[in-house]
């Protein structure tokens, strides 16, 4: 659903217009005497209005796709004056990545001296989510990162996205007894997903619930899902509304402030 909030103050609204891009989608004219010349619709790729459940303040999009991706204007016309005034927002339709974050290589314990190498993988996502490397809840150095072509399924287009983390271990990383690494993947405002590792100098301490990699990996790990945005969310607001797609996609949608 798309809003357009406006106040008129002692004038009245003579037309509201919605556009994609340059294009027209919908139009609502109160003075016009029949309700289908009241409101009218323009459909697009990607953009169907279901025009029982819109008025002068917003539009319901069904059906939405990628191709309802763009930038989205409200155009309002006062009466009398004729006074003019439009809003833009842009609108983003993502698909959430298949699986949570994944650490991958590492060792069982560390000592001053020795070299951290592992990866993070965040798969099949449109766009590739962003991932970001903690170092005993620090963000780390970007001089660690090692970065790695985004990868493009041919078929699906979805992407899988790789960092990796190389740094040598000091004295600092080791004074708690033992060294966490955390990566956590985020995509636009919605998706917030982390997996952590701990080494440490005699025991190791397992919690993480990927068993299958366990005999790859011999470090510690932990799995941490935090704010599932997508449990059972109508809309939220971010200054956008968020709508859950039957293709476990997201859309995000602008919602607008227009003062006259």
């Amino acid at each position: 659903m798309l809003e357009c909030r406006y106040d008129l103050e002692n004038d009245g609204l003579y037309s509201l217009k919605w556009y994609k891009g340059n294009e027209e989608i919908f139009r609502y004219i109160p003075e016009e005497e029949f309700l289908s010349d009241r409101m009218k619709s323009f459909n697009l790729p990607g953009v169907n209005i279901l025009v029982e459940k819109s008025n002068d303040h917003q539009i319901l999009l069904q059906n939405v796709d990628f191709d309802s991706t763009g930038k989205y204007r409200c155009e309002i016309v006062a009466e009398g004056s004729f006074q003019t005034i439009t809003n833009v927002g842009q609108m983003n339709v993502v698909k959430l990545p298949a699986e949570d974050p994944i650490i991958t290589g590492g060792l069982a314990h560390y000592a001053v001296g020795d070299l951290v190498k592992v990866n993070c993988t965040s798969r099949k996502s449109l766009p590739a989510a962003n991932l970001t490397w903690y170092i005993n809840g620090e963000l780390s150095d970007k001089n660690f990162l090692q970065n790695y072509p985004i990868i493009e399924d041919e078929e699906s287009g979805l992407q899988t996205i790789i960092i990796g983390l190389e740094f040598k271990v000091r004295q600092k990383h080791l004074k708690t007894g033992g060294l966490k690494i955390k990566c956590t993947a985020t995509l636009a405002a919605v998706y917030w997903r982390s997996d952590e590792r701990s080494a440490e100098a005699a025991a190791i301490k397992s919690t993480h619930n990927h068993s299958e990699r366990d005999t790859q990996q011999h470090m510690s790990s932990s799995s941490k899902n935090v704010n599932d945005w997508m449990s059972n969310r109508g809309s939220i607001v971010f200054p956008s509304c968020i709508i859950k797609m039957t293709i476990t996609t997201i859309l995000l949608t602008a919602k607008f402030q227009l003062y006259l």
